[in-house]
């Protein structure tokens, strides 16, 4: 089962989140020298970085490596990188550009600007699986890639990176990365990380707050039906590697067994 983490604030939220993403991160390094995550975008990177360039407590396993980060996009906009709806200007914006000289610079893999203004995103999606190779499968051949870390947001119709409900990319078993030109919400032209590529992934935490998340974390978590909407299917196949952490307001009504700490 996934874990349901509800605190009183947002800011009690980032400091659980800190925690949380740096123990990941400190199990990946010392096992691959390296830390791979995909993000999405929404009020997610304001909170990542609330929650990364905050004081530490000044023990070694509190410091985020960002030297060795690796920072990937759970899905992206088809717009350019400089454009408000980008995901990848989201983060820059709010994380990369705040971040300590100190502590050292990730590496970032965008999408491919020269490709953002095309009819089909599927030239996109494209070249983005084969960033993901060079990455994940430069010395062989994998089925799909492991993240060491993906960190998700939930629309209000129980939408995650961008799979939508009752759209045919959810089912998609093979490709690791698809184009959209339907999303519900604008802009509609996008790049999304598949469904078995974001459960394969070592860890998966969902961030969602304020009271207009109640209804649809209800949905998912207390209910028949919200098991197949998309963050609903992540909980399911993804099962204890899934944690989400939620404020009091989002999780107000939800039946599912929530948790105070780590």
């Amino acid at each position: 089962m996934p874990s349901l983490y509800s605190f009183p604030d947002v800011d009690s939220l980032a400091k659980q989140l800190r925690k949380y993403v740096l123990i990941n991160q400190n199990t990946a390094l010392s096992r691959h020298g390296v830390f791979r995550i995909a993000v999405s975008g929404g009020s997610l990177p304001n909170t990542l970085a609330k929650a990364l360039l905050a004081p530490g407590d000044g023990s070694a396993e509190d410091v985020a490596h960002f030297s060795k980060w690796e920072i990937f996009f759970a899905d992206e906009r088809a717009v350019p990188l400089d454009h408000p709806d980008s995901n990848y200007h989201l983060i820059k914006e709010e994380l990369m550009e705040k971040i300590p000289a100190n502590l050292g610079a990730p590496t970032v893999h965008p999408i491919d600007a020269g490709h953002v203004l095309d009819d089909d995103p599927t030239e996109l999606a494209d070249l983005y699986t084969e960033d993901l190779k060079r990455t994940f499968a430069a010395k062989d051949s994998v089925k799909l890639p492991v993240f060491d870390l993906i960190l998700l947001g939930v629309g209000p119709d129980g939408h995650t990176c961008s799979l939508f409900p009752g759209h045919p990319q959810l089912r998609e078993k093979d490709a690791w990365v698809v184009g959209v030109v339907d999303s519900p919400k604008p802009p509609p032209k996008r790049i999304s990380l598949t469904l078995p590529v974001v459960t394969h992934a070592v860890s998966i935490a969902f961030v969602a707050t304020g009271g207009g998340k109640k209804d649809i974390l209800k949905r998912i978590f207390d209910t028949d039906e919200g098991h197949s909407l998309p963050s609903g299917l992540v909980n399911v196949h993804g099962a204890d590697k899934v944690s989400w952490f939620s404020d009091d307001a989002a999780t107000e009504g939800v039946s599912f067994p929530k948790r105070a700490s780590l």
